[in-house]
């Protein structure tokens, strides 16, 4: 046991050692005035981004069309990359890390940072490592790469945005779930072909509403129902953009509502054909939950469940849905 606690020792020693030479590196061939530019000045050509922490976790955002995609497989929120991109473009050198400090700010660096790597075309224009916040956290210790030889600055910075008061780290995280495009719908002209809600528990309420001919008729059971257009247009108004509030992280709740009954099914075509389908399910309160009244409460009043993106469970808002989700008889 003890040899092997000498021998794991020796290994982190070795590691340690080694970022530390990664870190102090300083053939890089960066000016001091290099040695200080952060900033990208045109972001608008950046058409690929890549995060990576300390930890090893990792994303890369790569632009496609009018939008952001993550890792090649979701869609990224266009505020989150905006943020981003902006902090890119308006960083800078707030001081100097005092030499006394240095070394204990590289080492820090080590432990804790993250990768930053911006790409116009595959080609690597700008690279830095972001740390932590300085002791009045109003500044972020950031140390730049050159993306000529891939080599480190020698000199670690303070960085800040003007006008901005808070460290940036955050803006950079790369953590998944925080870039992803949460939008369940996204109709802002109404190109919608056809909609179809069902309750399983009160099959009464269900119908299909369905673009026939240039018109929007509503049926149940295959029976049409006389409905003014004007209300029917109102009603697909409700998905002209509809968010989930946050992606459900435990897996036992996932397995636990996979076997659940659902509260209703909703599915949605577009004009193309591509059809987008949410399952709702009531989100249950922890036993002995009242109202302001102090009666009992069996469901969240605000919040419910739902099977959205293909594979994903949501969070989802009544406020935010419940216009959706109405009845046959109100039309």
């Amino acid at each position: 046991m003890r040899k092997q606690l000498i021998i794991l020792g020796t290994l982190l020693t070795l590691l340690i050692i080694g970022l530390m030479y990664f870190f102090n590196s300083n053939t890089n061939n960066l000016s001091q005035k290099e040695e200080r530019e952060f900033a990208i000045k045109n972001t608008s050509k950046i058409t690929k981004i890549f995060l990576v922490n300390a930890e090893g976790e990792r994303i890369t955002l790569k632009k496609a069309n009018n939008h952001w995609l993550i890792n090649n497989k979701y869609v990224a929120r266009p505020s989150r990359v905006d943020l981003l991109l902006k902090t890119a473009q308006g960083i800078q050198v707030q001081q100097r890390v005092p030499k006394s400090q240095t070394q204990q700010v590289l080492k820090n660096l080590i432990t804790s940072h993250i990768k930053a790597e911006f790409y116009e075309n595959e080609q690597l224009v700008k690279a830095y490592f972001i740390g932590s916040a300085d002791g009045n956290s109003t500044g972020t210790y950031a140390l730049l790469i050159n993306p000529e030889n891939y080599k480190n600055a020698s000199t670690p910075f303070i960085t800040h945005l003007l006008g901005f008061q808070g460290y940036l780290t955050p803006r950079f995280e790369p953590t998944l779930n925080t870039w992803r495009d949460l939008k369940v719908f996204f109709f802002p002209k109404n190109a919608i072909q056809s909609i179809k809600l069902e309750y399983p528990n009160s099959p009464k309420d269900n119908f299909t509403i369905t673009l026939t001919n240039g018109s929007y008729q509503i049926t149940q059971n295959g029976k049409s129902k006389t409905t003014n257009q004007a209300t029917l247009k109102k009603y697909l108004l409700n998905f002209k953009s509809v968010a989930a509030e946050r992606l459900v992280k435990s897996p036992e709740t996932a397995l636990e509502l996979k076997n659940k009954q659902p509260w209703f099914k909703l599915s949605v075509e577009n004009l193309l054909g591509k059809t987008i389908e949410v399952i709702g399910y009531k989100k249950e309160m922890p036993k002995g939950s009242t109202n302001a009244l102090g009666l009992p409460l069996k469901f969240d009043p605000d919040r419910f469940y739902g099977a959205c993106f293909n594979e994903s469970f949501c969070v989802l808002q009544h406020y935010v849905f419940d216009p959706i989700l109405t009845k046959y008889e109100n039309f």
